[in-house]
């Protein structure tokens, strides 16, 4: 009889331990941001329990994590928060878990917050199970050229705008950060990301570039660094993915389990007069 690995079991333990994780590498792409661009003035805060992130106007990073992971949420703890946004002139953006204190979502109401979009946050525990070293897979050698080919996939454009790969390049140059391509014909066809934190392993900014696509890149990206992250003698793994996505399905076709749902709110910007 073949014995089943029973996959990770969500519980208020692991969220911490991958809330703890996201802020951590938050606050090693705010290191980044200001060593490889002061201009941009990257900056952080801890409020609410949780840590709000600042690495440019329009930067995915640019949000707050945690938030009322530690209890109530007050109105003046969200006004510090749209403070600190505002001040370097971006949209204030806080993610809501079903773990937050229910106070969280009816504060940010209050403060005329909006939801502006869903992802699902995914954890596994099985890293013997899915655990795959591919030969065509890689740690770059080379940040700029990983960091043109990650924005290309992304953007799916073939020429990029000014500020393109600048998320890129500060996510490759993080510290605790391993950049990984997979090519083929010498050429760049797939890029990822992993760190380890705490324990636990984070797999991110995996993209294709178009005509690669349907090709099993991803899977083959997933399960190399689900080996790295064993070898690094992770104990967890966790990841983000659009519900429903190729992305989450892939993810779960490698061990991965979807722990919840967690909503991303934004503060508009006021109405022209």
């Amino acid at each position: 009889m073949t014995c089943e690995v029973t996959p990770v079991i969500f519980r208020r333990e692991v969220d911490e331990q991958i809330v703890q994780c996201d802020i951590a590498g938050l606050r090693s792409a705010i290191d980044a941001a200001r060593r490889l661009q002061p201009e941009l003035g990257a900056d952080g805060i801890e409020v609410a329990g949780g840590f709000a992130a600042f690495t440019g106007v329009g930067s995915p990073l640019s949000e707050a994590i945690g938030v009322g992971s530690q209890g109530p949420v007050d109105a003046a703890e969200i006004a510090e928060i749209t403070a600190f946004y505002q001040s370097h002139g971006t949209r204030p953006r806080v993610f809501v878990t079903p773990l937050a204190d229910p106070s969280l979502a009816r504060v940010l109401a209050q403060a005329g917050y909006v939801p502006i979009e869903y992802s699902n946050v995914l954890a596994s525990d099985r890293l013997d199970s899915f655990a795959r070293r591919d030969e065509r897979i890689a740690v770059t050698s080379d940040v700029e050229a990983w960091s043109h080919a990650s924005a290309r996939a992304f953007t799916g454009r073939e020429i990029l705008e000014p500020g393109d790969e600048t998320i890129a390049t500060v996510i490759a140059s993080c510290e605790g950060v391993i950049a990984l391509e997979a090519c083929e014909n010498g050429a760049i066809v797939a890029t990822a990301a992993m760190d380890v934190r705490l324990g636990c392993a984070g797999l991110f900014a995996g993209s294709t570039m178009g005509e690669f696509r349907n090709r099993g890149w991803q899977i083959a990206l997933i399960c190399d660094r689900i080996a790295r992250a064993r070898e690094a003698g992770a104990n967890l793994l966790r990841a983000g993915a659009a519900p429903g996505s190729t992305s989450e399905r892939n993810f779960q076709r490698c061990g991965f389990v979807t722990l919840y749902t967690r909503v991303l709110w934004e503060l508009p910007e006021p109405p022209m007069p």
